[in-house]
């Protein structure tokens, strides 16, 4: 069974994530800082942040992974190691290779001079982008998510490294995902405390941090028939005020905003923006009005070709920036990038990702193959 409503929650996760980068494009937006006045203050410390919270939205992309990844084997069905690497081998790295290679050609012929108006993210975009920083990004290790590097080609693809970690250790999540449910549910905050007091850099610590969302991911999956049930069961005010608070808490870190917190208070603000999203999933579930809304055309077609969104939204937007920055002002730039953007989603989704996900399935068996 397919949950075409999870998908259409992916693909606008993937949405939100376009208009976050095209928004970091302008300098009053980036870097954040405090003492914000205006639209810019309304856009950056209340709730409306959750139209733009990327960072947010990469959080909800590893919980629906450890939730995607997991179903096979809460189904019955035997994980073979070899044959799951295999299929996200192809279904995440060559998507991914085919970008970042194109990304790499483009750098080296447009170059990375700073654009006039632009802000420093986009500055910094392309500017480590050589011949390390590629072998770094073919081997999804290294620094690919750290520093200069993680712009060195396309600034989204840093998640996909740890998407790739946590798929090699989805036997652990497995594990994990099968203990208590008390045990499960202080687990994952004792692991996001973990990460943020220890601090990331270190390999073995930053996987803490996505263990944590693939478990979550991974125990939603388990419990997804008595979660459907529970949540059916509410009246329906009940459902949307917890929709409500879904969609408030996922932009928390943003309400009173510093520009430095404490390990506990990002621990906290990653617990309630997990929170959060898995409130949505289970509403997916459990909610036949909140799930048939999501099923719109629209909405899914959102979700079919949010992975190469994900991918060349900022190559889309480096360039028409870098190429039209003589000709047009940058707010137009902005929304022509935006609007060029989905068709090329289509198109990359059509070329690259439906051949590579053909190319899965005739590589392993056929009832092994699930998307995700």
């Amino acid at each position: 069974m397919r949950y075409r409503s999870l998908e259409s929650l992916r693909g606008v996760a993937a949405l939100i994530v376009v208009v976050h980068h095209h928004l970091l494009v302008f300098p009053v937006l980036f870097p954040t800082r405090t003492g914000l006045e205006g639209w810019p203050a309304w856009l950056t410390y209340t709730p409306l942040h959750l139209l733009w919270a990327g960072g947010e939205s990469v959080l909800f992309f590893f919980l629906l992974s450890g939730f995607v990844l997991s179903l096979p084997s809460w189904r019955g069905e035997a994980l073979d190691m070899v044959d799951f690497v295999v299929r996200r081998w192809w279904r995440v790295w060559v998507p991914f290779m085919v970008a970042v290679s194109l990304a790499a050609l483009f750098a080296g012929r447009l170059g990375h001079e700073p654009v006039l108006g632009t802000s420093v993210w986009f500055e910094n975009i392309w500017k480590e982008a050589h011949g390390s920083s590629f072998i770094q990004h073919v081997l999804m290790l290294g620094h690919m998510d750290e520093g200069l590097t993680q712009w060195a080609f396309l600034p989204v693809v840093w998640s996909l490294k740890w998407e790739m970690w946590m798929s090699l250790l989805l036997p652990v999540v497995l594990l994990l995902a099968r203990q208590h449910t008390l045990l499960v549910l202080a687990l994952c905050p004792l692991l996001l405390a973990a990460f943020h007091t220890l601090g990331g850099g270190d390999l073995a610590v930053t996987l803490l941090r996505y263990l944590a969302m693939f478990v979550l991911g991974a125990w939603l999956a388990r419990k997804r028939e008595p979660v459907a049930a529970w949540v059916g069961r509410w009246p329906t005010p009940v459902r949307g005020l917890a929709l409500l608070g879904a969609l408030l808490l996922i932009p928390v870190q943003w309400y009173g905003w510093q520009s430095d917190f404490s390990a506990q208070r990002r621990t906290l603000d990653d617990v309630l923006t997990l929170l959060g999203s898995a409130t949505l999933i289970a509403l997916a579930l459990g909610w036949a009005g909140w799930r048939h809304w999501l099923e719109r055309p629209p909405l899914l077609w959102l979700g079919r070709v949010s992975y190469s969104l994900y991918l060349y939204h900022t190559l889309v937007l480096t360039l028409v920036v870098r190429l039209g920055s003589e000709r047009w002002p940058l707010p137009w730039l902005v929304l022509g990038s935006f609007l060029l953007t989905f068709p090329v989603a289509h198109l990359a989704h059509r070329w690259i990702e439906v051949p590579a996900l053909a190319r899965a399935r005739r590589s392993t068996p056929p009832a092994a193959v699930q998307p995700a």
